[in-house]
């Protein structure tokens, strides 16, 4: 076994671009402090406490709709459908989850156009095929973490390369927090080729490049647009699943709309636009919207509704038990969240078909409409891709040796082996209690073969509800539902309605790990250190919890990595054991 004392030293002496203590959106967030202590007493609490952290969002976002760097970025997405041009998603973790959605929403609505204006389809297929997405690692990263990948501008750089961008073409990178090299060297790559680079940040300009010479090289790049998105601290520290990508769903989301209604009222008659039937909202209403959902589910029956949601989770995780979504429509937002629970709480990942022994994951989710092979063409709506790289492609992208002697295996058949369809999966409920949950969006999302799959396949299960979010109607699905009503209006693509459920979602999982003691305070204690950032991020946790300087959490993390086998990677977190070893007790904080 690697020396722990050394392994430290050479992260601490050699890693130092990946010391992030300074960077506002690792560290702690006032507006949550003490987040589990309250959850664990009041369920409703908490949940309020952690949408507290979303209040910044609406005005940062109205602030860059008004923006000239905005204005571009539609423009640019305009011009794009004009002259059949495509705009390329880059980005890696939960924001590259988000590329990959917004590609996808870009291409449901444009496809669902033939059967509203059939003897225009040929227009619309190719309209839709104007966006494309990629993210650090491939698509098989959107089920399970790519380890390392991000680490690597040469890999984000190659990546950018194998999407086929052209000068012509725009690249649109949601750089989360510009801390993951790889989104780094995507957008560098994209500007050094000549294609309209548009970069979304999350943290001030002025402490990255301070600190990160990354950061420094992105920013010197004076043909990148670059659009700040600044949000506060995440409510639980580090998890940039939360706020950050929310912001950056909204932007990007109101770009495309505002891009796509704009062409549809100059080349569509008043006929056409009436049987599209609604259309989008100005730029600033988007931002309002959007704290009036924040709003709303911050009180009355949308509360109780999320906190009985979170009991329910909590209830069955800590019996030992297992939950299946069922849907269809939102299928992709829901399969976002549940795949990030397995880096930010340290979770069993999905579980491929071939594998018989690993844990199951705690939350998973179907379309009980289609058999998995076309079920993923609904997730992703375009041919799966994977990094089918060499290894002597690796060596040029200076690859670590780890790396080239053992070629990670994602590669573009990998999501094959996920079945997220409609099969029978005994797995699903052979843990107890196993748990069956249908959703249900705006009265729409249900349609009657998903609820007759639920209802035919609920016997099979300990139990299960319908949970209802958005615009409810009277009219119930099932005796057994739980309702989060939140009134919210309709556009093209229905990007409120899949804000609405990326903020339900996330405050879901955060919530239930909160309660569940796998949050402390309002920090991150359940990190699965996939890359050097998330190493610092463990150290950093530790030596904040523990009242000890960094380089001894830092040594003090490392014991704990370095003692434990590969195949108890999931016991529990390197942090929480760490803490425990050095006694800190979570009731405390």
């Amino acid at each position: 076994m690697q020396d722990y004392k050394q392994a430290a030293r050479d992260f601490i002496d050699n890693e130092k671009q990946f010391h992030l203590g300074a960077i506002p959106t690792e560290q702690s967030n006032p507006l949550t402090r003490g987040l589990s202590g309250r959850i664990k007493k009041n369920t409703a609490d908490g949940v309020k406490m952690i949408l507290d952290a979303d209040r910044y969002i609406p005005e940062v976002s109205a602030k860059c709709f008004e923006s000239d760097a905005f204005k571009a970025l539609v423009a640019d997405i305009r011009r794009c459908i004009d002259q059949r041009r495509r705009f390329h998603f880059s980005s890696v973790g939960a924001s590259g989850r988000m590329a990959l959605q917004l590609d996808s929403t870009w291409r449901l609505f444009w496809n669902d156009l033939v059967n509203k204006l059939p003897l225009r389809a040929k227009e619309w297929v190719e309209i839709a095929e104007c966006s494309n997405s990629f993210m650090t690692g491939g698509d098989r990263a959107c089920v399970r973490s790519v380890e390392n990948f991000e680490d690597y501008q040469t890999f984000g750089a190659q990546q950018t390369v194998d999407s086929g961008a052209t000068p012509g073409d725009v690249l649109i990178v949601l750089a989360e927090c510009s801390l993951s090299s790889s989104t780094i060297g995507s957008a560098c790559k994209g500007a050094d080729m000549g294609i309209a680079t548009y970069y979304l940040y999350c943290n001030p300009k002025e402490i990255l490049c301070e600190h990160l010479e990354r950061a420094r090289r992105v920013f010197s790049y004076d043909n990148i647009t670059f659009l700040p998105l600044f949000v506060g601290n995440m409510a639980v520290a580090g998890s940039t699943r939360m706020q950050v990508t929310t912001v950056e769903l909204l932007v990007a989301g109101v770009a495309l709309e505002l891009a796509a209604w704009a062409w549809l009222k100059d080349n569509c008659t008043i006929e056409e636009l009436a049987a599209i039937g609604v259309g989008a909202l100005e730029p600033a209403e988007y931002a309002a919207q959007f704290k009036n959902c924040v709003e709303q589910m911050q009180r009355g029956a949308a509360l109780e509704g999320m906190a009985k949601a979170v009991e329910f989770e909590a209830e069955t995780y800590t019996a030992k038990g297992l939950i299946t979504y069922v849907t269809h429509d939102y299928l992709q937002d829901i399969l976002t969240d549940t795949t990030e629970r397995q880096p930010t709480f340290t979770l069993p990942p999905f579980r491929r078909t071939d594998d018989t022994t690993s844990p199951l994951s705690w939350a998973y989710a179907k379309d009980p409409l289609y058999p998995a092979s076309i079920a993923w063409q609904h997730i992703i709506r375009r041919p799966l891709k994977g990094l089918d790289w060499s290894v002597e492609l690796y060596k040029e992208m200076n690859a670590a040796q780890s790396i080239i002697d053992n070629p990670p295996v994602v590669g573009s058949d990998q999501l094959s082996y996920y079945d997220l369809g409609n099969s029978d999966d005994a797995t699903r409920y052979s843990q107890h209690p196993a748990k069956l949950v249908l959703v249900d969006i705006d009265g729409r999302s249900a349609h009657n073969g998903c609820v007759e799959w639920y209802k035919a396949n609920l016997p099979k299960f300990d139990g299960g509800l319908v949970l209802r979010m958005g615009d409810i109607p009277a009219e119930k699905i099932d005796e057994n539902e739980l309702c989060i009503p939140v009134e919210l209006p309709h556009t093209i693509m229905e990007i409120l309605p899949h804000l609405m459920v990326k903020l339900a979602f996330n405050l879901l999982s955060t919530a239930t790990m909160a309660k569940m003691g796998r949050v402390w305070s309002n920090w991150m204690i359940q990190v699965l250190p996939t890359n050097k950032k998330l190493i610092d991020r463990s150290t950093r946790v530790i030596a904040e919890l523990a009242k000890i300087p960094y380089e001894q959490a830092c040594e003090e993390f490392f014991k704990s990595y370095l003692g434990r086998s590969k195949d108890e990677e999931y016991r529990e977190s390197y942090v929480v054991e760490t803490l425990k070893r050095l006694g800190v007790d979570p009731d405390t904080l």
